[in-house]
């Protein structure tokens, strides 16, 4: 009888000990996605309150990214050293307790360093790159099913946890949400990913690759480079949209619960569009649904843009088509990164080329309330975002080209 928990049986069993691992940084996911949608929610509050410039304050979200970027890959190292079980229980505890500190802002210095270091860091140990690192190890066949229900957690956990943060702030005001938010993610989480995370084996095919089976590219290879350029265009355009689609909708005159029920409902096709993605990656090819998914979202930009009170349905086809196609787009191109890179390392090659994502994903919002701060409208920034994106298909099908029969070989599998 084969063992449940190896690589060769998990494939064909929903025994496998995978689907737990999926099911748990669907969870995590969760958590760090909603936490990062809620800062366009908790903006509008630090503006009424304190009167600040947009530029200034969407600060506080880039030095978030900044901190994403420049411990991404120490965080993918631990890793593929330590595993989930040491990782992310400690990720869980930084993010409670940054979020704890939130409650306490009175300065643009303090917002800086609460959420743009300890938040931040929080969210980078239980986010992206541990979880990704881990379910690609669990998986090859269906990687990117796999990877598609368990990173649409971070839109679901946006869908429940952006109009739940609105209606926190209605009720107990922004800091008595920051503290219910905190002790709402620690308690239960902390014991949870302690508990049952478990390291996963690597795959069957690193462990004895199969005669005249193509290599696999490796850190700073140009396959990575074309990867980096590829997130740092995405990260650009992720977070200009990300931070001020909630402002540039209340200045079009949606009204700013209704603009966060949107954003709800942005996130809940999202997850769809992660779960379609994966589906459709497997079985018609990364590339091609990457490069289906990120003309949905181009359309979805467009839209945004030309949201006004007299066209303010385009709110909603905005929400549908940008939500259904980042979904997508997000699960392909993290899967083509992993049919690219070795899962051995997987982990430190992923953070490592979440930099250059990160870095743009800090100047990203800053430039755009800079944009609005001197234009009065945001119709420029999403001229940007349209701009990186297109950018970003060429060095997506130079990365996918460069992987050859290696990642067209993976696809078919």
């Amino acid at each position: 009888m084969k063992n449940p928990f190896t690589a060769e049986a998990g494939e064909t069993s929903l025994r496998y000990y995978g689907w737990l691992a999926v099911g748990l940084t669907f969870l995590t996911m969760a958590t760090g996605g909603a936490v990062v949608g809620t800062f366009s929610v908790f903006y509008v509050a630090f503006l009424e309150e304190f009167g600040w410039s947009r530029g200034d304050t969407a600060l506080g979200f880039s030095f978030s990214m900044v901190t994403f970027a420049l411990s991404a890959g120490a965080i993918g190292a631990l890793i593929d050293r330590w595993g989930p079980r040491a990782v992310i229980p400690c990720g869980v505890a930084v993010l409670g307790a940054g979020l704890a500190l939130m409650s306490t802002v009175d300065s643009l210095a303090e917002l800086y360093v609460y959420y743009g270091i300890v938040v931040a860091l929080g969210i980078t140990l239980i986010g992206f790159v541990p979880t990704s690192t881990v379910v690609s190890r669990w998986f090859r066949r269906r990687r990117a099913t796999a990877m598609g229900l368990a990173l649409s957690g971070r839109s679901f956990g946006g869908m429940l946890l952006v109009p739940f943060s609105a209606y926190l702030i209605g009720a107990y005001g922004w800091r008595g949400a920051y503290l219910i938010l905190a002790a709402g993610i620690a308690l239960p989480l902390l014991p949870l990913t302690a508990a049952l995370h478990r390291p996963p084996p690597l795959p069957a095919e690193e462990r004895s690759p199969a005669p005249g089976s193509p290599p696999e590219e490796g850190l700073w290879g140009p396959a990575f480079w074309f990867v980096f350029t590829a997130g740092l265009l995405h990260g650009v355009g992720f977070s200009i949209v990300g931070l001020h689609q909630v402002a540039h909708l209340v200045d079009a005159g949606v009204g700013a619960m209704t603009a966060a029920s949107l954003m709800g409902a942005l996130a809940a096709l999202r997850t769809l569009g992660g779960m379609a993605g994966g589906w459709c990656g497997d079985r018609l090819g990364r590339t091609r649904t990457y490069f289906i998914s990120s003309a949905a979202g181009l359309v979805g930009v467009f839209l945004l843009m030309n949201v006004n009170a007299e066209r303010w349905l385009l709110a909603y086809l905005y929400v549908v088509f940008l939500g259904l196609g980042d979904g997508a787009r997000g699960i392909t191109f993290l899967s083509i990164k992993a049919d690219l890179f070795p899962a051995r390392s997987f982990g430190r090659i992923l953070g490592y080329s979440q930099i250059g994502s990160g870095l743009a994903a800090a100047a990203g919002p800053w430039l755009a309330g800079y944009i609005y701060d001197v234009l009065g409208s945001y119709r420029y920034a999403f001229w940007l975002v349209v701009i990186v994106d297109v950018l970003s298909l060429a060095t997506v099908a130079a990365a996918a080209v460069r992987g050859g029969t290696g990642v067209r070989r993976r696809e078919a599998a």
